[in-house]
């Protein structure tokens, strides 16, 4: 009983922070080296393992490399124009500036993590309000014990 509980509990923890990230813009601002971001592109050609990937229009991955003129992202995702996906092991895109439409950058939304905390908590409360009468706590009805 104790094990399913604690099981409750961390799914209801766990799930809801998985909704606490979202992408921003950076504008023009140069991204963070590890940054995880998603470059929208003009169509360009990228080699993900041993094949090129025509007309990739966006590019998911980690900042390896950035400055004025160019970024280079280790990639995990490449969609083409058609929108067929590749994924990929950290296979660098090097996207000169130029060719850059837009770059959002993943990170923790407070206020999409506050509600998340607490809706965990009603959720936990809840299960523990459910479940305590089913398991023996609290006073319950019936008979006296007899005495010792």
């Amino acid at each position: 009983m104790r094990q399913s509980l604690v099981s409750a509990a961390l799914l209801a923890f766990v799930i809801p922070l998985s909704a606490c990230l979202s992408y921003t813009p950076l504008g023009n601002v140069t991204p963070a080296r590890g940054a995880e971001v998603v470059a929208t592109v003009t169509p360009i050609d990228v080699r993900v393992g041993e094949i090129t990937v025509h007309h990739v229009t966006r590019v998911e991955g980690r900042v390896a490399f950035a400055d004025a003129d160019s970024v280079m992202i280790a990639g995990s995702r490449f969609v083409s124009e058609t929108g067929t996906e590749y994924r990929s092991i950290g296979d660098v895109a090097t996207i000169p500036r130029t060719q850059v439409l837009e770059i959002k950058q993943k990170r923790v939304s407070a206020w999409k993590t506050a509600i998340a905390f607490g809706a965990s908590g009603a959720a936990v409360a809840a299960i523990i309000a459910g479940v305590g009468p089913l398991a023996g706590f609290g006073s319950g009805g019936g008979p006296p014990k007899p005495p010792p």
